[in-house]
């Protein structure tokens, strides 16, 4: 039978090696017209393979692996090509009240 108050088995819990946790990668690339794009995604070889493959043979030269990029900054100018979702999407209140009751779904405009 095993005690979970023995100090041993407490002291080799601490120690267990924790789960991985996600971090995205960001990229600054050029195109052949020397036009800049910014790419994130969760791995580098994701950045990699989409520079790579193009459908017309363009292919992106990595300029420079990003490091401390602000969320609002990823959100605004970098464009996701990870497999998964994008988690850098700013929600927006999609509900529309008046008074505190439901009126319906709102519309948004493009504001640029």
């Amino acid at each position: 039978m095993i005690n979970k108050d023995d100090p041993l088995l407490t002291a080799l819990e601490s120690i267990k090696p924790k789960p991985k946790q996600r971090h995205s990668v960001f990229a600054r690339v050029q195109n052949k017209f020397g036009e800049r794009e910014y790419l994130s995604a969760d791995t580098e070889e994701e950045i990699e393979a989409h520079c790579e493959g193009g459908v017309l043979g363009d292919e992106l030269c990595i300029e420079e692996w990003c490091h401390n990029v602000t969320p609002i900054m990823v959100s605004k100018h970098f464009k996701w090509v990870g497999a998964r979702r994008n988690p850098f999407v700013i929600a927006k209140p999609i509900y529309e009240y008046k008074d505190g009751i439901f009126v319906g779904l709102r519309n948004f405009k493009e504001k640029f």
